[in-house]
């Protein structure tokens, strides 16, 4: 189905596979509002609750503020605890309970009035990262984010180590959804096993500033001299990246926000790969509209077929109330001279808060793909490409 007509059928082609989800989620919420009725006008209204990237991008963000010393230093905790029921990624279909969690710690110290040492380390705990394909082996606890760095103000931030890429600012457009995977970027780890696509690589330096009103983000990638395997196939030479976002206010509580991002990396090998994106998302009140397009590319040494993967993807979100989100999202991948894979999805999603910060939700996801085939492998994209999936769980958040 084309992405023109992808949001047009949504609804009618998930109303009957939806509604037992849906109907647990109510009755549970009518046990919550129950004992929550008397606060409600006491919840502050959020809008950003119907994109809550900024959580998926780094806790530091939300961090509780644990210590605050007389010179101004503070240390700051950020945790994330997740229980999902799915049977996505399963074998034939069975059901599953999955649970992960997140751990961030950080801080900052203050040299004078307009500079300060900063610093931030979050882990992921339990089995998240392996269970989307982006960890080769089941560690109990993979890195996030792990930096260092100086907040010059006005002047800027500089940070060095596994940072948070501006490119987040980009892959945040249209990754609202509690349970799904960022397609974009996908290969880059075959060029850079430190690589979760193009968020988290090691040893990098980056530059972030805003200027009357743009935000610039741009880094270079030295990466970490190691490699898995001992090949040079999967151990970065160098990359770079940047990205550029600016809000325009368009008045009524309307904001437009275009972004575009690239980003180049090469190993030791002489492999290279190139990434960009372009896409922008639109807020007015309660409604988020998001939408954007992107090419990834490797160039492998030797092969004159480049595999390329060409993403489009398009979300829309609307606040019902302080309690109730509802979410939807069209997805199409498409890569040729590579695994050929070919991933064409809709999603919808409900969320019911049952406080600020912690929610219940439920989403199912239709597939009508085509896995790939790499070295004689069958490749899908968490899970078969063509085989539908639901999520119902919580999430808590401190």
């Amino acid at each position: 189905m084309p992405p023109a007509a992808g949001f047009d059928c949504l609804l009618l082609l998930l109303a009957d596979d939806l509604s037992p989800l849906f109907a647990l989620m109510s009755a549970i919420s009518v046990v919550v509002t129950q004992n929550t009725h008397s606060r409600k006008t006491k919840m502050k209204k959020t809008l950003a609750a119907a994109i809550i990237s900024s959580v998926f991008a780094s806790g530091a963000s939300y961090a509780a503020n644990i210590y605050q010393g007389e010179d101004g230093s503070e240390v700051n905790l950020y945790g994330r605890l997740g229980y999902n029921i799915t049977d996505k990624a399963t074998d034939d279909g069975d059901t599953e309970g999955q649970f992960d969690a997140r751990l961030g710690l950080g801080g900052s110290q203050r040299i004078n009035d307009q500079v300060s040492v900063i610093g931030w380390a979050e882990y992921q705990v339990g089995a998240a990262e392996f269970e989307n394909g982006f960890s080769d082996d089941n560690q109990s606890l993979t890195p996030r984010y792990v930096w260092a760095g100086i907040d010059a103000g006005d002047a800027g931030q500089i940070t060095g180590g596994r940072v948070a890429s501006g490119i987040i600012w980009f892959s945040d457009i249209v990754d609202v959804f509690h349970a799904s995977d960022v397609a974009l970027g996908r290969q880059i780890s075959q060029i850079d096993n430190s690589a979760t696509q193009t968020f988290r690589q090691d040893g990098t330096l980056q530059y972030q500033n805003n200027f009357s009103g743009l935000d610039l983000s741009v880094a270079y990638i030295f990466g970490d001299g190691g490699s898995e395997s001992g090949l040079n196939d999967d151990e970065l030479d160098y990359g770079y990246n940047t990205a550029l976002r600016y809000a325009i206010q368009l008045g009524n509580e309307m904001t437009l926000t275009p972004v575009v991002a690239y980003q180049y990396n090469e190993n030791k090998g002489g492999d290279e790969s190139t990434f960009w994106g372009a896409g922008a998302n639109f807020v007015a009140g309660a409604l988020t509209i998001g939408m954007e397009y992107s090419e990834n590319e490797l160039d492998y040494t030797g092969i004159s077929d480049k595999s390329k993967d060409e993403v489009f993807e398009a979300i829309v979100a609307y606040n019902i109330n302080d309690f109730w989100t509802v979410r939807g999202g069209y997805r199409n991948l498409d890569n040729t001279g590579g695994d050929e894979l070919e991933l064409d999805e809709y999603t919808l999603e409900g969320q019911y808060r049952l406080t600020s910060r912690s929610s219940i939700y439920a989403d199912y996801v239709i597939r009508d793909g085509k896995n790939g085939t790499m070295n004689g492998q069958s490749v899908g994209f968490s899970g078969d490409a063509d085989e539908d999936f639901y999520n119902v769980g919580l999430r808590y958040e401190f």
